[in-house]
């Protein structure tokens, strides 16, 4: 009987181990990032905080979907892979999310705009100053990663280091998707209803988008973002209601539980370094976020003129960075 009670004892002991062995695992797994961590510089604001806590006294935030802080994630749509011209970032994005405050800002950056790329081993060719999309491609083509993702992930590093040399702006986390990807993950979740105010026709989409309530699906969503019959910043204001059609569309129940199964059907062409956990975070601030504190802005055209390269375009530095401190986006 004793001997019956130690082999019992023990076996209980290893089912218990590996118990909480696989726990141990899974719950590693989920709080493992996703993708390589970016490269870009230390930020300074967080560092200016901790030494000035000694003075002022420390301000316990409440947690909101698990989270305390705010994070400045940088968003691109890759098309670099795209046989069309320009190559590059399709869309280049600032997502400040402030779990706190359950607020969301949402800055863009045209893709024309001018920018310095010295110090950012864009070599052979040497490359010191092109526009800001471009980026994306030349550190993404200068990749030596044979894995579509790895490669993604260093395009979006050099890309974080751009924005940080031009604009002082800090990046905690990243996303970049490749944007030939995204009709199927549109119609993946039924397509996307959205209020076209104005028809755009644009012989380089291929289609037409009438005015009016519909219901797009995948390739009229793209060809609705990418459609330029007038100029970028115009392309950006469209690019801003697909963004808000489409968090409504992520709201729907229905779409909510099928976010880990796209995660899974398009995670090849999608690179972040966000954890399981910090999706899931998001996502549930996806739902708390009132629709009022989602504020989309970005660069204005009348800061902008023309650049030294045919559709390039300068910009008053002055202008864009005070706008930038405004929203919170640099220190």
């Amino acid at each position: 009987m004793k001997t019956k009670n130690v082999v019992g004892m023990v076996l209980l002991g290893m089912v218990t181990l590996g118990a909480l062995g696989m726990t141990f695992w899974v719950v590693k797994a989920y709080r493992a990032p996703l993708g390589p961590a970016l490269q870009s510089p230390t930020p300074t604001a967080g560092l200016a905080t901790q030494s000035l806590s000694t003075v002022v006294p420390t301000i316990e935030w409440t947690s909101v979907c698990g989270e305390t802080a705010s994070w400045n994630v940088l968003v691109l749509g890759s098309d670099a892979a795209d046989l069309q011209s320009p190559k590059g970032s399709d869309l280049t994005r600032i997502l400040r999310v402030d779990f706190p405050n359950k607020k969301v800002t949402v800055f863009a950056f045209p893709r024309d705009l001018w920018v310095d790329t010295t110090g950012l081993g864009l070599t052979n060719p040497t490359i010191n100053a092109t526009e800001l999309g471009a980026v994306f491609y030349e550190a993404r083509s200068r990749s030596t990663k044979t894995n579509v993702k790895d490669a993604m992930a260093d395009g979006t590093n050099v890309t974080a280091r751009m924005l940080s040399n031009n604009f002082s702006i800090s990046t905690d986390h990243y996303l970049t998707i490749d944007l030939l990807q995204i009709p199927a993950m549109v119609d993946a979740i039924g397509g996307v209803p959205i209020n076209i105010p104005v028809t755009i026709t644009d012989p380089s989409i291929g289609m037409v988008i009438p005015a009016g309530h519909q219901t797009l699906n995948g390739a009229q969503f793209v060809a609705y973002a990418r459609a330029i019959p007038d100029s970028d910043f115009a392309r950006i204001q469209r690019n801003n209601l697909l963004l808000d059609a489409l968090q409504q569309k992520l709201l729907d129940p229905a779409v909510w539980g099928k976010i880990p199964e796209l995660y899974a059907q398009f995670n090849g062409v999608i690179a972040t370094d966000l954890s399981p956990e910090q999706v899931n975070h998001l996502s549930c601030l996806l739902k708390e976020v009132p629709k009022g504190s989602v504020i989309q802005d970005g660069v204005k055209q009348e800061w902008t003129s023309p650049g030294p390269q045919r559709g390039s375009l300068l910009w008053n530095k002055t202008n864009v960075l005070n706008r930038m401190k405004e929203l919170d986006l640099i220190p």
